[in-house]
């Protein structure tokens, strides 16, 4: 009787997980060694396997255009998956105009979020600027509780740390750098701050050195407006630069409490978007300039140590489920972008509620084999 209940049960989990039952039970029941497990070998405890979530955003009125058979409503620029992925971490999307309950669970899941640069307005109801409250007031709760939990937001991502601890104040002022090159102007004691502490001779160099920095943005933050508004209270400012009208505006920063940190500028351009005329500097020093921000990143997220429910549910979240679309060719500034619809939130979700029910399902049914299986005996 014992063998033929688990042989049911193991039929039941094969036709819904296929290949996946082995991994789904390998976690679950079953301790396997691993060589990331060795201490001897991973020295500093990290999770070996990262998961950073990229905030989707409104798509763009032309990108849209483009597509008028499919309904396609947010989007991710394939160049932040790259930089994620190119300092050895993986990416689960996070949908726009969700509930909060949405953002509590997912980020139960992964290891901290990105915020991408884009062109959204902090006005729209229901998208990028209040699912990156929720994610932004999510992350303060956990890392009030003792949970590592890194942001980083670059461009718009970054004025929107800034804009969401200026609340209800707006910090931003019009400025003019748009397609602008720049070295970093550090400031006193920049050495001290965790983004830099450890940033090599060489690469501090490049950054002070070379127009590796690639600028985008109509908003700026000056000093004043941080003085202003106290937000030197909040936020450490590493580095400041001028807009093409010689405005000063802040570079970079990180929270003086949180794990959070951000850039004006994209590190991920000099990469990965090679979209012409648009003045990205894309040497080989600034290629390691950029790669430094990556690495840090992605190496902060290594010290979170969360994880999903098991393999099957976390093959359904990462973003291999979806390919990048060409939009390079289409007029986009971004040489690939992921185009999402409604039905890929629709069915991200029922993905996650069936693999609950059949974690349950299983999990309820082991239990039960086990005590059968002791009356038995």
């Amino acid at each position: 009787m014992y063998s033929i209940f688990f042989l049911l049960l193991c039929q039941l989990c094969f036709q819904y997980f296929g290949n996946e039952l082995t991994l789904a039970y390998a976690k679950s029941f079953v301790k396997k060694s691993d060589v990331n497990d060795d201490p001897a070998v991973n020295i500093n405890d990290e999770n070996t396997e990262p998961i950073i979530g990229v905030l989707s955003q409104e798509i763009s009125k032309l990108i849209a255009s483009k597509f008028p058979e499919r309904n396609y409503k947010s989007y991710i620029a394939a160049s932040y998956v790259k930089f994620v992925e190119s300092s050895g971490g993986r990416v689960v999307p996070i949908w726009i105009g969700q509930p909060r309950e949405y953002y509590e669970d997912i980020m139960t899941k992964i290891n901290g979020v990105l915020l991408p640069g884009g062109a959204t307005y902090f006005n729209q109801s229901n998208g990028y600027h209040d699912a990156g409250r929720y994610i932004y007031e999510i992350a303060i709760e956990m890392n009030d509780k003792g949970i590592h939990f890194p942001l980083w937001g670059t461009c718009l991502g970054f004025e929107l740390l800034v804009y969401l601890s200026a609340h209800p104040n707006e910090p931003r002022t019009y400025c003019s750098s748009r397609a602008q090159a720049l070295p970093l102007e550090f400031e006193k004691d920049y050495d001290k701050s965790r983004l830099f502490a450890n940033a090599s001779a060489d690469i501090i160099h490049i950054l002070k050195t070379y127009p590796v920095t690639a600028n985008f943005h109509l908003y700026c933050l000056t000093q004043e407006t941080f003085a202003a508004m106290k937000l030197n209270e909040i936020w450490r400012v590493m580095s400041l630069n001028h807009d093409w009208d010689g405005i000063e505006f802040i570079s970079t920063i990180e929270h003086l409490r949180y794990p959070f940190y951000g850039t004006q500028f994209h590190p991920e351009k000099n990469l990965f978007e090679f979209v012409k005329k648009r003045n990205i500097t894309h040497t080989s020093s600034a290629i390691r300039a950029s790669q430094y921000f990556g690495n840090f990143m992605v190496n902060e997220a290594r010290r979170n140590h969360q994880y999903f429910a098991n393999r099957t549910e976390e093959a359904n979240k990462l973003i291999y489920n979806y390919n990048p679309i060409n939009t390079g060719i289409l007029g986009s500034s971004f040489q690939q972008q992921y185009l999402f619809d409604d039905e890929d939130n629709a069915r991200d979700t029922v993905n996650s509620l069936n693999q609950s029910l059949i974690i349950f399902s299983i999990t309820s049914a082991y239990t039960a084999l086990n005590l059968s299986r002791e009356v038995w005996l």
